[in-house]
């Protein structure tokens, strides 16, 4: 017999993958300066990253806290480095068609994320790893399918705005928006922006 739905409802496990690609800031290198500092900002390539989060089920929709990270290469002018993404992220979903097994949903949420590049600053004469913290928004759009009572498949696209407040690369961190545009240049005035539509695939796990 065929699972008509809906399912149980409760806290569940998640385990989902996004397609990533950066847009906006983070496609064309350049390099901002804090007097002896300086921040190799990257071109970032297009990659998947893999998740894992805690969420609850009711009959209007979800919500999940997921954790999601991913090996990246950072493309410089002088070669490419080892970047990491993570982030965090709160996200909530909203029902149409409650009574069936079958859920259209709208999405909302925040993401908190966090990039890494391997020597991607100049700090005292010497290289340093650079790393990018920043906040962002997420609006979105996708279908929940319950094939069984207790397991959730949800597939989506989400679209990101993110800003970088904070650079670190050796020695204290900065806020962007006081970094200079080259060696004793103006005054870059503003977060470092990015934005990307991401497909998404879930699994959850109804507990």
């Amino acid at each position: 017999m065929l699972f008509a739905g809906p399912g149980r409802t409760g806290t569940f496990l998640l385990f989902s993958g996004q397609a990533i690609d950066f847009q906006r800031d983070l496609t064309a290198n350049r390099t901002l300066w804090h007097f002896e500092k300086a921040f190799f900002i990257p071109r970032m390539a297009r990659d998947l990253a893999l998740g894992i989060g805690i969420g609850g089920k009711s009959p209007g929709g979800t919500w999940d806290l997921s954790y999601f990270y991913s090996t990246q290469t950072a493309v410089f002018d002088d070669g490419s480095r080892t970047a990491t993404f993570q982030a965090l992220e709160l996200n909530g979903r909203s029902f149409f068609l409650k009574k069936l097994f079958v859920h259209p949903y709208f999405l909302g949420g925040i993401i908190l994320p966090f990039i890494q590049v391997n020597n991607g600053a100049f700090y005292e004469g010497k290289t340093a790893n650079a790393a990018y913290f920043g906040a962002g928004l997420n609006v979105g759009a996708g279908l929940l399918v319950e094939i069984g009572p207790s397991i959730l498949l949800n597939a989506g696209a989400v679209y990101r705005w993110i800003g970088f407040l904070y650079a670190f690369g050796g020695g204290k961190g900065r806020d962007i928006n006081n970094l200079q545009v080259g060696y004793l240049g103006p005054e870059f005035g503003r977060l470092l922006r990015t934005n990307t539509v991401t497909l998404t695939l879930g699994l959850g796990f109804v507990l």
